[in-house]
């Protein structure tokens, strides 16, 4: 299997494109339990909650979808928005829609590759400062 397998391409309604990837093995069905487990909110966890802890990660799952939206100007553009999900070695799931935290592993994983049930990753979860005051960007980076 490879890393990143892109699931699928589909056209949404409006006319805007979802992309899914995940790193987890698709051919061994705890994994596909893995993904449908996380349509139970009750079970997932936020990224967000968990900031300065470090989590043992063996997978993930993005979804890309791009919207169309209007700057100041009244231009319309393209932009992505990204949801992940860490899925980590004591069976837990954490999801984030932050944009900032997808950069920051996709950074990661371009590097060192993505996190694997063979090749776990450790990840600090974290923030950082932005320019608007009492803001700040979710993040993570690899411990070793």
């Amino acid at each position: 299997m490879n890393n990143a397998l892109v699931l699928s391409e589909n056209n949404l309604q409006g006319g805007s494109k979802k992309k899914v990837f995940t790193s987890l093995d698709l051919n061994k069905e705890e994994n596909i339990d893995r993904i449908l487990a996380t349509q139970d909110s009750e079970t997932m966890k936020y990224i967000n909650d968990v900031k300065g802890q470090v989590l043992d990660v063996i997978g993930v799952y993005v979804t890309e979808r791009e919207v169309e939206d209007i700057n100041s100007d009244g231009e319309v553009f393209t932009r992505f928005k990204h949801t992940t999900i860490l899925f980590t070695a004591d069976g837990n799931q954490y999801v984030t829609g932050s944009n900032s935290f997808y950069t920051s592993l996709e950074l990661i994983c371009s590097l060192k590759g993505y996190p694997t049930e063979e090749k776990p990753m450790s990840l600090k979860i974290t923030d950082a400062p932005a320019k608007e005051k009492g803001h700040t960007y979710l993040k993570c980076t690899i411990v070793k």
